[in-house]
């Protein structure tokens, strides 16, 4: 090995850059991966608190109307909504179990959440290949006589 090669394998010029291009990196993907995190347990959340809301709702009414179970838990969302898209009535589904015993209401939701970080990907957690995972919420209330 000649003068000049060995001067160019033991010089350790520029690897400082390297190392702090590959741990920025690292540290950048950590923390948007908590924010992405905060905002899908925040998301969580106030689907669990429309669910409870709707659920709620009809559980007061003596005959129970779908619809307005539907603006009360879309009004409960989207007024807390975090970045994400709106929840639309497709993604409610409402059981009126009135004919069993106990007699209830159950509201069930269903949210596409969409992830800002490769983070849920590289975990698997996503739908496919997409940066969506499915959110649910459920809530059963009995009727109140």
């Amino acid at each position: 090995m000649s003068k000049r090669e060995r001067a160019f394998v033991w010089n350790e010029g520029g690897s400082v850059i390297v190392e702090a291009a590959l741990m920025i990196t690292l540290l950048l993907l950590l923390t948007f991966g908590m924010v992405d995190f905060g905002r899908v347990m925040y998301t969580s959340n106030s689907l669990i608190s429309a669910a409870r809301e709707g659920a709620r709702s009809g559980a007061v009414q003596s005959p129970v109307d779908t619809a307005v179970m539907r603006r009360v838990v879309r009004a409960r969302f989207n007024s807390y909504t975090f970045g994400g898209d709106t929840l639309k009535n497709p993604n409610i589904d409402i059981v009126d179990s009135s004919a069993f015993s106990p007699p209830s209401v159950k509201v069930t939701i269903t949210y596409p959440f969409k992830w800002i970080t490769p983070v849920a990907r590289l975990m698997g957690w996503t739908n496919g290949g997409s940066l969506t995972t499915n959110l649910h919420a459920t809530a059963q209330y009995r009727y109140e006589q």
